[in-house]
C-alpha cells in the first residue's frame, strides 16, 4: 500500500505529504519510526500521533467510563493538550455579545457569555494549537495527581482512576507527548469562508489535524448497502457507487464554496461543463474536474 501511494504521487507529479497522523508507530527509540521507514521516499514527512488516540490510551486507566467524573476528566485532559487562539476567541465573544444585544437581553456577565458559546461554534470559528512538550507534560501530571486522589472519587467513594494502571500508562505515554505536538511552520487550518454574527465578520475554519474524517468510515461503508441483503453483483455496484460519492464529497469539502450542481452523475456534470464552456465561454461550476485517467486498478469482490 505504501509503495503504491508513493508511486501514485510520483507519477502524478504531486508534492509529497508533509505530515501524516497515525494511531501507532509514531516514534521509535532506535532510529526512525516504522511509518517513516515505510514511506522512505518522502524525506520531509513528519509523523504525528493522533491526539484522539493518545487520549483514549488514558481512558484505559479509568475504573469505568460510566463514572460521573469521566467526562470531566477527558475534557480537562483535552485542555491540557490544546489552547484556543485568543484573537479568534475574542472575536467570537464580541459576535456573541452583538447577538445578545440585538435581542435586548440586557447586561450579561462574562461567565454567562462563555456559557452561551457552544463547542460547535468554537470549532468552526476558532483555531487550536498544542501547548508544547514542557507545558503539556506538567499539566497532564497535575491532572492525574488531582484525579488520583480524593478529588477523583464519587459520592460513594468509588475512584475514577485505577492507581497502578494509570501510573503505568502515564509512564509509557510521556515519550509520546512530543509526537502529538503540531508541526512547526505548517498551517493546519484552512479558511473555508466567513459568517456574520452580531455584526462581526467571523472566519470559518476547517482543521486538517488528526484522522477524524476517516474514523467512522466503516459506518459509512455499512450505509452504502441499502437493506439487509444483496446479490454479489448488486453489492459490488452499491459499494462502488458509495465509494465514488464518498470521494466526491471529500474532494469538494476541501474547496471553498458550495457547488451549484447537486448531482453525483459524472456524465451529466461532464455534459453541463462542456456546454457551459461552449455557450458561455466559462465553466458553470469552477470546482468540477473531468474524470481522471484510468489507472489500471481493479475492484475485486
Amino acid at each position: 500500500m505504501a509503495a503504491g501511494l508513493m508511486k501514485r504521487y510520483r507519477e502524478a507529479g504531486e508534492a509529497a505529504p508533509k505530515v501524516m497522523y497515525v494511531d501507532r508507530d509514531c516514534c521509535s527509540q532506535h532510529g526512525q519510526s516504522p511509518v517513516k521507514i515505510m514511506f522512505r521516499e518522502w524525506d520531509e514527512l513528519e509523523v504525528r500521533l493522533d491526539i484522539w488516540h493518545f487520549m483514549r490510551r488514558f481512558a484505559a486507566g479509568v475504573t469505568t467510563e460510566a463514572h460521573p467524573l469521566y467526562g470531566i476528566f477527558m475534557a480537562r485532559l483535552s485542555t491540557c493538550i490544546f489552547q484556543w487562539d485568543p484573537e479568534d476567541v475574542a472575536a467570537l465573544r464580541q459576535a456573541k455579545e452583538g447577538e445578545l444585544a440585538a435581542k435586548k437581553t440586557g447586561h450579561i456577565s462574562q461567565t454567562a457569555l462563555s456559557a452561551r458559546i457552544n463547542r460547535r461554534e468554537l470549532a468552526l470559528h476558532c483555531r487550536r494549537r498544542t501547548r508544547g512538550v514542557e507545558e503539556t507534560t506538567c499539566l497532564i501530571g497535575k491532572l492525574l495527581d488531582h484525579f488520583d486522589s480524593e478529588h477523583g472519587k464519587d459520592t460513594l467513594g468509588v475512584p475514577l482512576l485505577d492507581h497502578e494502571r494509570i501510573q503505568q500508562i502515564w509512564k509509557e505515554q510521556q515519550k509520546h507527548i512530543q509526537c502529538i505536538q503540531d508541526p512547526e511552520n505548517f498551517p493546519l487550518y484552512m479558511k473555508t469562508g466567513t459568517l456574520k454574527k452580531g455584526g462581526v465578520e467571523l472566519c470559518c475554519y476547517r482543521c486538517a489535524r488528526g484522522s477524524t474524517s476517516l474514523e467512522s468510515f466503516h459506518l459509512h461503508l455499512n450505509r452504502f448497502i441499502p437493506g439487509t441483503s444483496a446479490s454479489d453483483a448488486h453489492f459490488q455496484a452499491y459499494l462502488l457507487e458509495g465509494l465514488m460519492r464518498w470521494n466526491d464529497d471529500r474532494m469538494e469539502s476541501t474547496i471553498k464554496g458550495a457547488s451549484s450542481i447537486r448531482s453525483y452523475g459524472s456524465a451529466m456534470r461532464e455534459a453541463v461543463d462542456r456546454l457551459s464552456r461552449a455557450v458561455l465561454g466559462k465553466p458553470w461550476d469552477n470546482r468540477y474536474h473531468p474524470p481522471g485517467a484510468y489507472t489500471g486498478k481493479k475492484f475485486i469482490n
